[in-house]
């Protein structure tokens, strides 16, 4: 029988997250069950990390997942790649059990380096680290971090995270990410919820918000199922990431983001997004490097910079074969660069537009209704619709 643990807010004594770790923990030690999360507001200083078999369940938008504000330090003594400690300029941000990301340029090839880790004791000025291990128990080394590449400590992580795990569920819970007040973290090491090569993650009935970095990401990643859930003021909204299969993305509301509001990335197959809203961002939807056979189907994209775009990728990496029916593309582009609603510039074949409705209430807008650029193979048209648009199809093949 599965067993159900129910958690309230702490006292200020422990950690809201240490508490529902703990409760986490126990529930995945007896083979799996619930943790049941009351209403009150749940300050986490370290990431909620899931375990394969559990399902954490909020009481709706009454109970609340909060970040505090990030806090960045510098590195003021060299670590390699053996050591698990970093010394920092000034300890008082952290604590024992909080998460830290670490970052800083590569000595070796000059890109940028970014990992996070718990800290299970501060000596002095010096943090020790966990002992990571990945899928197949291999350790996860520190980065060289070297005080000539400014390397640097911050209070930040996701919020909610699945690593190398299986048959999870989260539902009924609110997550405010205190966009303000915390640094940017890229949205391909975390977000408001991040998981990394898991299976069957069902999200559901979620309200994120404010969070300065992606709302939702998904790394390798296979049967996500993402429905009726809102995402709002964040950088990126949902963010199928890099060789997810059969992601579903159903009846949610993603508004006011930086970027995409959902972002197709690498290697994303067999995907369906459906009955979205996607309104007030500046991209509604982003398709590319060997994203194939998705269907977007029924979904409103509404006031956004840009529709639908397919990246610009070499023909053997380009997003073939996907279907777009059935939705709406309303009031795209601004007054300064007036929109498209599906620019498909990309050199793609088998790629299906139908029952597609192209919109615009404002003349000046929303100039073009699809364009076809001139590298594209192959496309089959049916039946789209467009209202108040100078040019309807844009057909750049010669």
């Amino acid at each position: 029988m599965d067993l159900t643990l129910t958690v309230a807010p702490g006292d200020g004594h422990l950690a809201d997250d240490r508490i529902i770790q703990g409760a986490i923990e126990t529930v995945a030690a007896h083979g799996g069950g619930t943790v049941q999360l009351e209403p009150g507001t749940y300050t986490l200083h370290n990431s909620v990390r899931l375990r394969s078999g559990v399902r954490l369940l909020g009481s709706g938008e009454d109970t609340l997942l909060f970040k505090p504000a990030s806090a960045t330090v510098p590195i003021i003594e060299d670590s390699d790649w053996y050591d698990r400690h970093v010394v920092v300029a000034d300890v008082s941000p952290f604590r024992v059990g909080g998460g830290v990301l670490l970052s800083g340029i590569c000595p070796h090839y000059g890109s940028e380096q970014i990992q996070v880790f718990t800290i299970t004791a501060i000596e002095g000025n010096r943090l020790w680290l966990d002992n990571l291990t990945n899928a197949a128990g291999h350790p996860i080394h520190l980065a060289n971090l070297w005080i000539g590449k400014d390397p640097t400590a911050t209070t930040i992580f996701s919020y909610v995270v699945g690593n190398w795990i299986h048959d999870v569920e989260v539902a009924h819970l609110r997550i405010d990410g205190n966009f303000d007040q915390n640094v940017y973290l890229s949205g391909n090491h975390a977000g408001g919820l991040y998981f990394q090569d898991c299976e069957r993650v069902h999200l559901h009935h979620l309200h994120v918000s404010n969070v300065n970095s992606d709302g939702l990401s998904f790394q390798v990643a296979h049967d996500v199922t993402i429905e009726e859930s809102t995402f709002d003021r964040c950088v990126q909204g949902i963010h199928a990431g890099s060789g997810s299969q059969r992601p579903i993305i159903r009846n949610n509301a993603i508004r006011n983001i930086t970027s995409h509001g959902l972002a197709w990335c690498w290697g994303v197959k067999y995907g369906v997004a459906e009955g979205n809203a996607i309104e007030d961002c500046g991209s509604a939807t982003s398709i590319g490097h060997r994203d194939t056979d998705n269907i977007m189907r029924g979904n409103t994209f509404r006031r956004c910079t840009t529709g639908l775009v397919y990246r610009d990728d070499p023909p053997h990496q380009a997003a073939h074969d996907n279907v777009v029916e059935g939705n709406l593309f309303e009031d795209i582009g601004n007054a300064d660069t007036p929109g498209v609603g599906i620019d498909m510039s990309a050199p793609v074949h088998g790629n299906v537009v139908r029952h597609n409705r192209f919109r615009c209430t404002q003349p000046g807008l929303m100039t073009v209704g699809l364009r076809i650029g001139a590298k594209v193979e192959s496309v089959a048209l049916a039946d789209n619709v467009f209202e108040g648009l100078p040019t309807e199809v844009e057909d750049l093949r010669t």
